[in-house]
């Protein structure tokens, strides 16, 4: 078929590959369960809010098991030094996406989303949206990267960088409605609140994109 050639696959072990898809799963679970809880919590279905953050610290943790399975596993591989620390980066850097999140559904917690302007309001959800659709595509592209399809994961990374820069815009945006809508938060620490929420979720689209250029990285180099 057009476009393949050597798989991620081929490289790693099959114990490895099934840990990598794991990890990653558990990602997108932590993204979902994230804008399943805003959803909720804006149409004030409160109690299933909370139930859905509970579950983004819940799936936390397990990625933190994860994740550590996932580096013994490349430690102890027969590979390249190199390719080692390469894929241990893209590990470290799609934690982190995880790790925003959490973030952000512990300040979720405690902020009452309803009393916020709805143009902010707009903005947190669509970042919440944006994490979600480039972490997916984070995952299509190693999926790719296994399958040898490397030219497509290429091409998904691509869009990821598309993401973190719509991400850029919104975050402006978000930042300058605080100061516009300033005398509509009260109390003071709100603003607090809303600006680390906003934070946390735009630099979990940076990491995809940081884990994404990890990945082109390994492709470039390893893969071609």
């Amino acid at each position: 078929m057009e476009g393949l050639s050597i798989r991620l696959s081929d490289i790693l072990s099959a114990e490895a590959v099934e840990a990598l898809i794991d990890f990653l799963s558990n990602l997108e679970r932590i993204a979902k369960a994230f804008s399943s809880s805003l959803d909720l919590l804006n149409t004030m279905r409160v109690g299933e809010a909370r139930v859905q953050l509970a579950e983004v610290l819940k799936l936390e943790e397990k990625g933190r098991d994860l994740r550590t399975r996932l580096e013994e596993l490349i430690v102890s591989s027969r590979l390249e030094p190199s390719l080692k620390e390469d894929l241990l980066n893209f590990v470290i850097k799609a934690d982190a996406i995880g790790d925003h999140v959490k973030e952000a559904a512990r300040e979720l917690t405690i902020l009452p989303i309803l009393e916020i302007p709805v143009e902010i309001r707009n903005g947190i959800v669509e970042l919440s949206k944006l994490s979600i659709t480039a972490l997916q595509q984070l995952i299509s592209a190693a999926k790719k990267t296994m399958e040898g399809n490397n030219v497509k994961a290429l091409e998904d990374i691509k869009l990821i960088n598309k993401y973190e820069e719509r991400a850029d815009q919104v975050d402006l945006a978000n930042r300058g409605l605080l100061l516009t809508l300033a005398d509509k938060l009260r109390p003071v620490t709100m603003s607090i609140l809303i600006h680390d929420l906003n934070k946390d979720l735009e630099e979990s689209v940076d990491a995809c994109q940081v884990a994404g250029e990890y990945l082109k990285l390994i492709i470039l180099t390893w893969l071609a």
